[in-house]
């Protein structure tokens, strides 16, 4: 099923959109729940330095923008919550502090409660299957 699905994002070239999928299918894995997509795809380069230039350009390429890479993804979840008999879906939430007070490389790095605090805030959520309680 998972590999039936088209995650395709328009206005990309095809590299880039098979590297997409790619990363979005290996997280929707059962079995590899607990591992890394970016491990995945670093098993696909021959080096070290490969592997690190093929993520970082993956994830810093400007011709695609971060909602671009949420679309095919909310569609998915919107089709899914669709085939529900149930009229919600229920919204697990994590708000995560990451601090990063010693790490002077990270420049983008903002100041929570006062100067010495300063990381990033990590939010994620997960939609669940409100009659199953699964993800989807």
């Amino acid at each position: 099923m998972l590999h039936d699905l088209n995650l395709s994002i328009g206005g990309i070239d095809a590299r880039l959109n098979r590297r997409y999928q790619r990363l979005v299918k290996q997280h929707m894995t059962p079995p590899a729940l607990l591992a890394s997509a970016v491990k995945d795809l670093a098993c696909a380069q021959k080096t070290t330095f490969a592997t690190t230039q093929a993520v970082w350009r993956f994830f810093n390429n400007e011709r695609i923008s971060f909602s671009q890479l949420n679309e095919p993804i909310i569609s998915l979840a919107l089709r899914q919550v669709a085939l529900s008999p149930h009229p919600y879906a229920p919204v697990v939430h994590d708000w995560s502090h990451l601090q990063f007070r010693t790490h002077n490389g990270k420049e983008e790095r903002l100041k929570m409660t006062h100067g010495g605090d300063v990381g990033y805030e990590l939010q994620t959520s997960l939609l669940l299957d409100a009659a199953n309680g699964l993800p989807i």
